[in-house]
Protein backbone atom coordinates (compact mmCIF):
# COMPACT_ATOMS: atom_id res chain seq x y z
CA UNK A 1 0.00 0.00 0.00
CA UNK A 2 2.99 2.22 1.11
CA UNK A 3 4.50 1.50 -2.86
CA UNK A 4 1.35 2.22 -4.40
CA UNK A 5 0.45 5.63 -2.25
CA UNK A 6 4.46 6.73 -2.93
CA UNK A 7 4.30 5.79 -7.31
CA UNK A 8 0.82 7.73 -7.24
CA UNK A 9 2.65 11.20 -5.30
CA UNK A 10 5.32 10.38 -7.77
CA UNK A 11 3.22 10.29 -10.95
CA UNK A 12 1.30 13.59 -9.52
CA UNK A 13 4.63 15.58 -9.16
CA UNK A 14 5.75 14.54 -12.94
CA UNK A 15 2.74 15.45 -14.13
CA UNK A 16 3.29 18.91 -12.20
CA UNK A 17 6.45 19.75 -13.20
CA UNK A 18 5.34 18.47 -16.93
CA UNK A 19 2.44 21.34 -16.87
CA UNK A 20 4.64 24.05 -15.41
CA UNK A 21 7.46 23.57 -16.99
CA UNK A 22 7.20 25.79 -20.05
CA UNK A 23 6.99 28.42 -17.28
CA UNK A 24 10.04 27.88 -15.56
CA UNK A 25 12.96 30.14 -17.00
CA UNK A 26 15.69 27.30 -17.71
CA UNK A 27 13.02 25.42 -19.81
CA UNK A 28 11.23 28.56 -21.57
CA UNK A 29 14.38 29.68 -22.60
CA UNK A 30 15.17 26.30 -24.38
CA UNK A 31 11.19 25.70 -25.85
CA UNK A 32 11.44 29.64 -26.87
CA UNK A 33 10.93 30.73 -30.82
CA UNK A 34 14.43 32.40 -31.05
CA UNK A 35 14.49 32.86 -35.30
CA UNK A 36 11.80 32.70 -37.40
CA UNK A 37 12.05 33.58 -41.25
CA UNK A 38 9.60 34.00 -43.93
CA UNK A 39 9.65 32.71 -47.62
CA UNK A 40 7.04 33.58 -50.41
CA UNK A 41 6.04 36.89 -49.21
CA UNK A 42 6.85 39.97 -48.14
CA UNK A 43 3.84 41.68 -46.89
CA UNK A 44 4.03 40.83 -43.09
CA UNK A 45 5.93 42.92 -40.61
CA UNK A 46 8.13 42.17 -37.53
CA UNK A 47 4.76 43.55 -36.03
CA UNK A 48 2.84 40.94 -37.67
CA UNK A 49 5.05 38.14 -36.81
CA UNK A 50 5.34 39.22 -33.39
CA UNK A 51 2.00 39.05 -32.70
CA UNK A 52 0.97 35.52 -34.77
CA UNK A 53 3.56 34.04 -32.33
CA UNK A 54 3.43 35.55 -28.83
CA UNK A 55 2.06 32.82 -27.65
CA UNK A 56 3.59 30.22 -28.79
CA UNK A 57 6.67 27.52 -28.39
CA UNK A 58 9.00 26.06 -30.51
CA UNK A 59 7.99 22.54 -29.67
CA UNK A 60 3.79 22.90 -29.91
CA UNK A 61 3.94 25.57 -32.88
CA UNK A 62 0.60 24.88 -34.27
CA UNK A 63 0.32 24.91 -37.91
CA UNK A 64 -3.30 24.41 -38.16
CA UNK A 65 -3.34 27.34 -35.36
CA UNK A 66 -1.46 29.65 -37.02
CA UNK A 67 -3.11 29.41 -39.76
CA UNK A 68 -6.09 30.47 -38.27
CA UNK A 69 -4.07 33.53 -37.15
CA UNK A 70 -3.41 34.59 -40.50
CA UNK A 71 -7.21 34.78 -42.16
CA UNK A 72 -6.89 38.22 -41.47
CA UNK A 73 -4.61 38.38 -43.82
CA UNK A 74 -6.21 38.42 -47.06
CA UNK A 75 -3.36 37.60 -49.08
CA UNK A 76 -2.46 34.67 -47.88
CA UNK A 77 -3.84 31.78 -49.23
CA UNK A 78 -2.07 28.70 -46.68
CA UNK A 79 1.01 28.67 -44.73
CA UNK A 80 3.30 25.74 -44.09
CA UNK A 81 5.50 25.67 -41.02
CA UNK A 82 9.10 24.03 -40.89
CA UNK A 83 11.27 23.74 -37.58
CA UNK A 84 14.97 23.76 -39.12
CA UNK A 85 16.82 23.30 -35.85
CA UNK A 86 15.86 24.13 -32.26
CA UNK A 87 14.43 27.79 -31.54
CA UNK A 88 14.15 28.68 -35.72
CA UNK A 89 10.89 28.45 -37.31
CA UNK A 90 10.71 28.84 -41.27
CA UNK A 91 7.36 29.70 -42.04
CA UNK A 92 6.35 29.07 -45.94
CA UNK A 93 3.65 31.48 -46.79
CA UNK A 94 1.75 30.73 -50.50
CA UNK A 95 0.09 33.95 -51.42
CA UNK A 96 -3.55 34.19 -53.27
CA UNK A 97 -3.15 34.90 -57.14
CA UNK A 98 -5.56 37.20 -59.21
CA UNK A 99 -6.62 34.28 -61.39
CA UNK A 100 -9.40 36.06 -63.55
CA UNK A 101 -12.36 39.19 -63.59
CA UNK A 102 -15.87 38.57 -63.21
CA UNK A 103 -17.98 40.91 -64.89
CA UNK A 104 -21.72 40.49 -63.46
CA UNK A 105 -24.57 43.06 -63.26
CA UNK A 106 -22.18 45.66 -64.45
CA UNK A 107 -20.06 45.08 -62.02
CA UNK A 108 -16.21 43.89 -61.68
CA UNK A 109 -14.26 41.43 -58.92
CA UNK A 110 -11.14 40.00 -59.57
CA UNK A 111 -11.13 36.40 -57.82
CA UNK A 112 -8.34 34.00 -57.14
CA UNK A 113 -8.47 30.81 -58.73
CA UNK A 114 -10.35 28.95 -55.78
CA UNK A 115 -13.73 31.92 -57.00
CA UNK A 116 -12.47 33.97 -53.66
CA UNK A 117 -12.96 37.36 -53.51
CA UNK A 118 -10.25 40.24 -53.57
CA UNK A 119 -11.08 44.06 -52.63
CA UNK A 120 -11.83 46.44 -55.35
CA UNK A 121 -8.41 48.19 -54.60
CA UNK A 122 -7.05 45.31 -55.86
CA UNK A 123 -8.66 45.45 -59.16
CA UNK A 124 -5.64 46.85 -61.73
CA UNK A 125 -4.43 44.49 -64.22
CA UNK A 126 -6.90 44.57 -67.12
CA UNK A 127 -4.47 41.57 -68.45
CA UNK A 128 -6.46 39.11 -66.45
CA UNK A 129 -8.59 36.78 -67.69
CA UNK A 130 -12.12 37.93 -68.56
CA UNK A 131 -15.13 35.72 -67.18
CA UNK A 132 -18.68 37.77 -68.28
CA UNK A 133 -21.69 36.05 -66.10
CA UNK A 134 -25.10 36.88 -68.53
CA UNK A 135 -27.29 35.35 -65.50
CA UNK A 136 -27.29 35.74 -61.69
CA UNK A 137 -25.70 32.92 -60.97
CA UNK A 138 -22.45 32.87 -60.17
CA UNK A 139 -20.83 29.96 -58.03
CA UNK A 140 -17.18 29.40 -56.47
CA UNK A 141 -17.75 26.09 -58.11
CA UNK A 142 -17.67 27.92 -62.05
CA UNK A 143 -13.93 29.36 -61.39
CA UNK A 144 -12.92 25.54 -60.69
CA UNK A 145 -15.11 24.63 -64.05
CA UNK A 146 -13.13 27.33 -66.25
CA UNK A 147 -9.57 26.03 -64.82
CA UNK A 148 -10.58 22.54 -65.54
CA UNK A 149 -11.23 23.75 -69.55
CA UNK A 150 -8.32 25.30 -69.26
CA UNK A 151 -5.91 22.51 -68.45
CA UNK A 152 -8.18 19.99 -70.51
CA UNK A 153 -7.20 22.54 -73.24
CA UNK A 154 -3.51 23.77 -73.09
CA UNK A 155 -2.84 24.85 -76.71
CA UNK A 156 -6.17 27.15 -76.88
CA UNK A 157 -5.61 30.29 -76.04
CA UNK A 158 -8.54 31.58 -74.47
CA UNK A 159 -9.14 35.11 -74.18
CA UNK A 160 -12.81 35.00 -71.65
CA UNK A 161 -15.58 33.16 -70.78
CA UNK A 162 -19.26 33.72 -71.03
CA UNK A 163 -21.31 31.94 -68.63
CA UNK A 164 -24.63 31.97 -69.67
CA UNK A 165 -27.25 29.85 -68.20
CA UNK A 166 -26.24 26.08 -68.61
CA UNK A 167 -23.62 27.53 -70.83
CA UNK A 168 -19.93 28.03 -70.55
CA UNK A 169 -18.72 29.76 -73.81
CA UNK A 170 -14.82 30.23 -74.47
CA UNK A 171 -14.10 32.50 -76.52
CA UNK A 172 -10.25 32.33 -78.48
CA UNK A 173 -8.55 33.73 -81.19
CA UNK A 174 -10.66 36.66 -81.35
CA UNK A 175 -14.15 35.57 -83.01
CA UNK A 176 -14.06 32.08 -82.24
CA UNK A 177 -15.91 30.29 -79.97
CA UNK A 178 -15.87 26.85 -78.42
CA UNK A 179 -19.14 25.68 -75.66
CA UNK A 180 -19.27 23.19 -73.09
CA UNK A 181 -22.41 22.44 -71.06
CA UNK A 182 -21.88 23.99 -67.25
CA UNK A 183 -23.52 21.18 -65.54
CA UNK A 184 -22.34 18.38 -67.56
CA UNK A 185 -19.00 19.82 -68.02
CA UNK A 186 -16.40 16.65 -67.62
CA UNK A 187 -18.98 14.99 -70.57
CA UNK A 188 -18.46 18.24 -72.85
CA UNK A 189 -14.76 18.30 -72.32
CA UNK A 190 -14.82 14.41 -73.27
CA UNK A 191 -16.52 14.99 -76.55
CA UNK A 192 -14.26 18.00 -77.27
CA UNK A 193 -10.97 16.22 -76.57
CA UNK A 194 -11.93 13.26 -78.56
CA UNK A 195 -13.32 15.57 -81.58
CA UNK A 196 -10.02 17.66 -81.93
CA UNK A 197 -7.93 14.81 -82.00
CA UNK A 198 -9.68 14.01 -85.61
CA UNK A 199 -10.11 17.38 -86.28
CA UNK A 200 -8.00 20.96 -86.72
CA UNK A 201 -9.71 23.44 -84.50
CA UNK A 202 -8.29 26.44 -86.59
CA UNK A 203 -10.81 25.52 -89.41
CA UNK A 204 -13.59 26.17 -87.09
CA UNK A 205 -14.63 29.39 -85.90
CA UNK A 206 -17.73 27.49 -84.01
CA UNK A 207 -17.75 23.94 -81.75
CA UNK A 208 -20.84 23.31 -79.68
CA UNK A 209 -20.20 20.26 -77.52
CA UNK A 210 -22.60 21.23 -74.68
CA UNK A 211 -25.35 18.47 -76.20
Amino acid sequence: MKKILLFSLWIGLCAALGYFSPTLPLIKDIISIKNINVVGTDKLNQEDIKNIFKSENWFFVSEDRINKKLRNFKFIDEVKILKPQLGEITIIVKERIPFAIILINGKSFVVDEKGKLFSDKEINNENFLKIFVNDDTFENEDILKVRKILANFDDITFNNFILQKSLIIGQFDREKIIVFSRKELDESIKKAKLFLSRNDIKIYSYLNFSF
